[in-house]
Parts: structure tokens; sequence; C-alpha cells
């Protein structure tokens, strides 16, 4: 009677701790969007999606001017499921009371490209390069407007915005977004965090010419004030010097 009764008292407590563990994997999968103010004008939304089994931050931008709201970069969805760019843009309505006025997406990934179809539901332009947007058409997404020269300044708002693309890394369309009058400098994948031990996702990964890239980025961006790479922590121009060690590092580790 006594084993028995333990037996089932083993049973029961393993249910348990699957139900618990089910329970906290869940919460975990789908952390909620935050927002962050790297002055009165720029915040980084940040969403999460899943790398490696676990959650997983992606930074954004979200520009506030005079004449509206520019984002750069959806929050990280999929096409079936656009949730974070939805919360992204509840929040701006929310908090900033300004229309979302355009979107620049930075590659034809789905952290950065999952969630069109959510702002073009809302009337939002989306545009991109033309190599982004024939890549999101192929990994099964809605196409950005493929408008964007490789190196081009605009204006909205009186808030000037440069999109640049300083050669292939991360990804062959990979570009980056300055702006001049923050000097910050918003580097995507293209640039790892300080708080990065790896390279990440490499499936698309031009590793001949990342290095060379972030060589481009430090010579024309050498006096940014903060840096947002596309994951994890940002900070300042270590970031770019980190990116370079942690090529070095990877390259000696395939020798």
């Amino acid at each position: 009677m006594t084993y028995f009764l333990t037996r089932r008292m083993r049973t029961v407590f393993a249910f348990v701790l699957l139900f618990f563990s089910a329970c906290f994997t869940q919460a975990q999968v789908a952390p909620k969007l935050t927002v962050t103010p790297l002055n009165d004008q720029v915040y980084v939304h940040t969403t999460y999606g899943i790398y490696g089994k676990t959650p997983f931050p992606s930074n954004g931008l979200i520009i506030k001017t005079i004449d509206g709201v520019v984002l750069v970069d959806t929050g990280w969805d999929t096409d079936t499921n656009t949730d974070n760019t939805r919360q992204l843009l509840q929040w701006v309505s929310d908090s900033l009371h300004q229309p979302v006025r355009l979107c620049i997406v930075t590659h034809a990934h789905e952290d950065r490209v999952g969630g069109i179809s959510e702002l073009r539901k809302a009337g939002i332009r989306v545009v991109s390069t033309p190599l982004t947007a024939r890549k999101s058409v192929a990994l099964g997404f809605q196409a950005p407007a493929g408008v964007l020269p490789n190196d081009t300044t605009f204006i909205i708002g009186q808030e000037p915005i440069r999109c640049f693309f300083p050669g292939e890394g991360h990804t062959s369309d990979n570009i980056v977004v300055w702006l001049p009058n923050q000097r910050i400098l918003y580097g995507g994948c293209l640039i790892k965090s300080v708080a990065a031990f790896g390279m990440g996702n490499l499936a698309d990964a031009n590793l001949n010419q990342w290095a060379g890239s972030i060589r481009t980025l430090m010579k024309q961006f050498g006096n940014a004030r903060i840096v947002v790479p596309g994951h994890q922590d940002w900070g300042d121009k270590k970031s770019m010097e980190h990116t370079l060690q942690l090529l070095a590092k990877h390259a000696a580790a395939k020798k």
C-alpha cells in the first residue's frame, strides 16, 4: 500500500511539473513588445521570435517627426501571425498619437519583413531596396515597394533619414539607417551587439565581404553616438569593432 501511494504521488508530482513547465514555456514563447526611448524623438521597438527554441529579441526603430512616425523594420512576425507588428502600431497610436507614415525594412528576413501584411492592412507604405523586395516575395511575404537606391537620403517632418548599403554581410541585401541629426546608426543584423557571443544566423551570410562592409560603416558613420544592432543590447561604436572580432573568431574556428 505504501509503495502504491508513493508511485501515485510520483505520478501526480510529475504531472504537476509538466503542467507548470508547459505553462512556463508558453509564457516564454511570446514576450510582449517593449519600447525604449533613445531620446525624445527616437525609440527602439523590441519584439520576440524563436531562435534556437528560445525567445530572442529583435530591435527596430520608431522615429517621431512633426509629420508623423517612421518605422524601421516590422515586428518579428510570420506570414500567418502578425501580433508583434499589431502591438507596435497600437503602441504608436496610444503613446505618440501620430499616424505611421512609412516603414523602411532593412533586409528580407522575417524579423524585418514579417509584419508587412499588418502594415499594409493599416494603409502604411513599406519601402526597401529592389533586392529586398524580390527576396521578400520569394520567402512568402508581401513585397515592400523596392524603391530605395543603395545610398539615399530623404526628409520626413524635417528629419533627414539616410538608407545606405555598405556591402554584403548578414545577407546580400542588408542596409543600415542613419539619422544624422541624432547621430544614431541603426545597423540591423549587419552589426552584432556587444552582448553577442557568436555570429547568429548565417544561412544567407557572405562571410567573405562582411568585415569589409563593417569597415565601410566605420568610415561613413564614425561619429555615431548610438549604434543599434538588430538583436540584443545597443550602445556606442564598440559594437562595430565587436562584430569584426566575432568575424575573426569565427574564421579562426573554421580553419
